[in-house]
């Protein structure tokens, strides 16, 4: 379809084969290449905001309505100031493209538009009310390097936004923020001052934008701050205002934030100017001395670290130092060569943080990921969008503990799938979600913990309108009720199981047949396997409690063996175990194991004694260096190519049932499928499934 933009088209719908609206006259190739795909939004107080493609490259288009002389100057600024910006290799912005002229039939003046490279997410203000709930500190100190870092980029060319909010700051799907709206149209309030306007949005902007001309560096600082607010505790600055004590009251609405990371924001919020940070450098600085907690996210469980002090950063020149600044290096766009003043933050400090999960997209300079090309993924296909064939209404998932690391709040992976197909609503159930109401619970159908059988037994009781599994079907608990219930499973991507052992022991490898040996307890002392004379420890999850369990039995075990092992509730007490008892041994999904942790020592497998494959990529990093930020990674090739003994496939389990929860179901597992999906769940510790 091509869409009319012509504000007085009485019929803007056309086949994208017209040159010309059926309805008006107008044309609909505009600036002779771009075509019009649909409206993204007409809020806009001065124009709207269109999706465009050209050459079938999805793009965005903003089209100024107004004629008010400030509002198109500003239009124009924005286009300029983001194009310098772009040429400057300026990350965390938007890439601007064109700025045209638009003349409908019939109509006796242009419309001004701006073309810019399509960014796909939510705003932090729509994240915050998809998730329902305020960010932990983990992810503040995250974000607020992001957006320190896209303001040091703005600030040292002398350009200050004057309207940083949660609706301004986009989360893109694999992490990385993107600073929008340089012109702030939609705020703009003409003035006396030729060549100043007041920029302001209330709770948000600095007292001192209320005057026109006054904005600084300063100002982005309060509003960053004021940000913050409204991420820490879900409520708009407004709200918090206290009139008898003419203050904002917010700390005691947040929940688990450091005094260090409160003190910060407070700091970002001073009445005056000189009261604030002088530069983004102080703000690194001040990140630097916060004492994080590492929280391990959207598992059910969370374990606490001992606070490491990251070193503090050098004071950079202040924006307004006479001192000369070095000239940046143009840019290729899609170039991560990085500038100067963030190579020497990435050698000082970045590292510390990457150790706790919270940067490693801060990382890269100005790398494909802006323009959703994701560098670590071979996939091909279109992002969420392009699946068409979507459902409206609410669908209703769980099932996998697996599964769990694509709920963390740096990817939250069904969060932007809302985000980019608004009319399809997805909400993770469990036991302990919201209203949840989950009948096999209550009538003794089901089990109540959360898993792969448990999510497919809720998905045949009608409690579920699909489910997420690391089992498949004909492994489950459930396999002979597949056909009855009209079950089908689709394949979205590969996960490992990791066996772990205690760092001290001296083993780097087993066979297949001696891990089945161990957990079936054939083998009950470390020197049967080529180790020290230690008795072995053999932990494990009951098979209830997830696919992990089942996977592990289908790929070790043979018909008729029997677990034979030491319970333990969950992943982390798995581990715990592992590192408290020298014998001890347990098994994982691969990101949680070798990723997420690394006081354990991961062991290669193979088939026999001379064919043992990693799962890991090496060198193995010590906890002192993942500590530093060097993680470990897991070995993506041979899990792919299933050369890894204990490679499994996660799924979407679908009830076929010929009704909208069927049509739900294979909707999520077309959007995983995509290019975008596919990168997502590597965010997330998986495999990517596609060619």
């Amino acid at each position: 379809m091509s869409l009319c933009i012509n504000p007085q088209c009485p019929k803007p719908e056309n086949s994208d084969r017209m040159l010309f609206c059926q309805a008006c006259g107008s044309v609909l190739l505009l600036a002779d290449k771009y075509r019009v795909t649909k409206l993204m939004s007409d809020k806009g107080g001065f124009g709207n905001t269109y999706e465009i493609v050209e050459k079938q490259e999805p793009k965005v288009l903003k089209m100024l309505k107004s004629d008010n002389p400030i509002a198109i100057e500003l239009f124009e600024r924005e286009y300029r100031v983001l194009r310098d910006l772009t040429e400057d290799g300026i990350c965390g912005i938007p890439y601007v493209e064109d700025l045209f002229l638009y003349q409908p039939n019939g109509s006796p003046d242009p419309f001004h538009c701006l073309v810019m490279e399509r960014i796909y997410g939510m705003d932090l203000e729509e994240y915050i009310k998809a998730i329902k709930r305020s960010i932990d500190e983990r992810t503040a100190v995250g974000w607020l390097s992001q957006l320190t870092q896209i303001l040091e980029g703005i600030h040292t060319k002398g350009i200050f936004h004057r309207d940083i909010k949660p609706s301004n700051i986009i989360l893109q799907p694999d992490g990385q923020l993107i600073l929008i709206d340089f012109g702030a149209v939609k705020e703009v309030t003409p003035t006396t001052h030729r060549q100043a306007t007041c920029i302001y949005t209330p709770g948000y902007a600095a007292p001192e934008q209320q005057k026109p001309g006054q904005a600084s560096a300063q100002s982005d600082f309060y509003s960053l701050g004021r940000t913050f607010v409204y991420l820490l505790t879900e409520q708009d600055p407004l709200n918090l205002y206290d009139a008898y004590q003419d203050k904002l009251v917010w700390r005691d609405k947040t929940k688990n934030i450091s005094p260090e990371y409160l003190n910060l924001v407070d700091q970002l919020m001073q009445e005056k100017p000189e009261q604030r940070p002088n530069s983004t450098a102080t703000i690194f600085r001040e990140i630097a001395a916060i004492p994080i907690a590492s929280t391990r996210q959207g598992t059910g469980y969370a374990t606490q670290t001992t606070p490491k002090a990251i070193p503090p950063v050098p004071l950079l020149p202040t924006i307004a130092s006479p001192a000369p600044q070095p000239t940046p290096p143009q840019p290729v766009l899609g170039s991560s060569s990085p500038n100067p003043i963030f190579a020497l933050l990435s050698k000082i400090w970045i590292p510390a943080l990457i150790g706790l999960g919270i940067l490693a997209i801060i990382m890269t300079k100005c790398t494909s990921s802006n323009q959703n090309n994701s560098i670590a993924s071979n996939n091909t296909g279109g992002v969420f969008t392009d699946i068409k064939d979507v459902p409206s209404g609410s669908f209703r998932f769980g099932g996998s503990t697996t599964w769990a690391t694509t709920r963390q709040p740096d990817i939250a992976m069904d969060s932007v799938i809302e985000g980019a197909l608004t009319s399809y609503n997805i909400s993770y159930t469990d036991a302990n979600s919201p209203s949840a109401n989950i009948r096999s619970i209550s009538n003794g159908k089901c089990d109540k913990k959360p898993g792969s059988n448990t999510g497919i037994c809720w998905l045949i009781e009608g409690d579920l309108d699909f489910a997420q599994s690391s089992v498949s079907l004909d492994k489950s608990k459930y396999a002979n009720l597949v056909e009855a219930n009209r079950l089908k499973e689709e394949a979205v991507g590969y996960d490992a199981l990791t066996v772990v052992v205690n760092p001290k022991l001296k083993i780097s490898g087993l066979t297949v047949s001696q891990l089945r040996d161990i957990y079936t307890g054939k083998v009950t002392n470390w020197n049967q396997v080529g180790g020290v004379d230690l008795p072995i420890v053999a932990l494990s999850r009951v098979e209830e409690s997830g696919g992990t369990v089942s996977s592990f039995k289908d790929l070790v075990l043979q018909k008729g063996d029997e677990l034979k092992f030491q319970m333990v509730p969950n992943t982390t007490e798995g581990l715990r175990q592992v590192i408290k008892n020298p014998g001890g041994i347990y098994y994982g999904a691969a990101k949680e194991v070798i990723v997420d942790s690394c006081s354990t020592k991961p062991l290669a497998i193979g088939k026999t004694t001379d064919s043992f494959v990693k799962p890991y990529q090496e060198p193995l990093h010590s906890l002192r260096d993942c500590q530093k930020g060097d993680r470990n990674k897991i070995n993506a090739e041979v899990i792919k190519n299933q050369d890894y003994p204990l490679t499994r496939k996660i799924y979407v389990i679908i009830k076929a049932d010929g009704t909208d929860r069927q049509k739900a179901g294979y909707a999520y597992a077309k959007l995983l499928k995509t290019k975008q999906g596919q990168d997502l769940l590597e965010k997330s510790g998986f495999v990517s499934i596609a060619n």
